[in-house]
């Protein structure tokens, strides 16, 4: 089934943040850092103890970002475009790229002592389609990921990403490039063009990639993106929820 936009897709193109300042692209895995201000420093975080609490809810819209939210686009790198639409029947966000990626996510300040549980569906409708090396800095595109920072109470910081693979792994895999972790939950063009239900234990996951202490999850969202391999990318993305473990 097809879908149809909910707003202007004019409009949302006219309301996606630049971030001035240099941008640099390193060695760090997800590929940019950047001089200046975090954007995810809003000021208005989600804050909740109890759930099951929902990231993008009824209200939710990109074409004027509720309060928490923030759009991180690269210097001359064309943003993400990032909708909600309904797709097979249900509302859902859609993440298309043409040799593009961006950021968008939420700024949350949630102990994951109450809220482990992270769960979602998605569905990818169209690949990543290149011969590089998603293993590789050169071919590390994603038609589908959603990006989590975590602080502790010392406020050390563990940022990490949740992939949908394109070639070679399998989920429960980690793609590590440099020192940065990617938790595979699905993939390969066998299981495009469906929807697919997800969960992890976020606290298993913060300890698999080096956390300590107890942490908080301080940011969620979404980074699709296909600018280093140049091709085009689509994604679904529908509830996408915050909970307690299941009994």
């Amino acid at each position: 089934m097809g879908r149809s936009p909910i707003g202007s897709s004019e409009e949302q193109q006219l309301k996606k943040l630049i971030i001035p300042g240099v941008v640099i692209v390193s060695g760090i895995a997800w590929g940019y850092s950047a001089l200046g201000s975090d954007v995810f420093k809003t000021g208005h975080p989600l804050l909740a103890t109890s759930g099951p609490v929902e990231l993008m809810d009824s209200d939710f819209s990109t074409e004027a970002l509720p309060d928490g939210w923030a759009h991180r686009t690269f210097f001359r790198i064309k943003p993400t475009d990032y909708q909600m639409v309904e797709e097979d029947g249900r509302r859902a966000l859609a993440c298309t790229t043409d040799n593009s990626g961006s950021i968008l996510a939420r700024e949350t300040s949630i102990q994951l002592a109450d809220l482990p549980t992270l769960s979602w569906n998605w569905k990818i409708s169209k690949p990543i389609e290149s011969a590089m090396d998603e293993d590789t800095e050169d071919g590390d595109d994603h038609p589908a990921r959603l990006f989590l920072r975590f602080e502790n109470e010392s406020g050390e910081t563990k940022t990490t990403e949740i992939i949908w693979s394109n070639k070679k792994y399998t989920p429960g895999d980690y793609k590590i490039i440099g020192n940065f972790h990617h938790l595979v939950a699905n993939g390969l063009n066998s299981n495009v063009g469906q929807w697919h239900p997800q969960s992890v234990d976020l606290r298993e996951l913060y300890t698999q990639i080096g956390g300590t202490g107890a942490p908080a999850l301080t940011v969620l969202g979404f980074f699709c993106d296909s600018d280093n391999t140049g091709v085009q990318s689509e994604a679904f993305f529908s509830d996408v929820t915050l909970s307690a473990s299941a009994s």
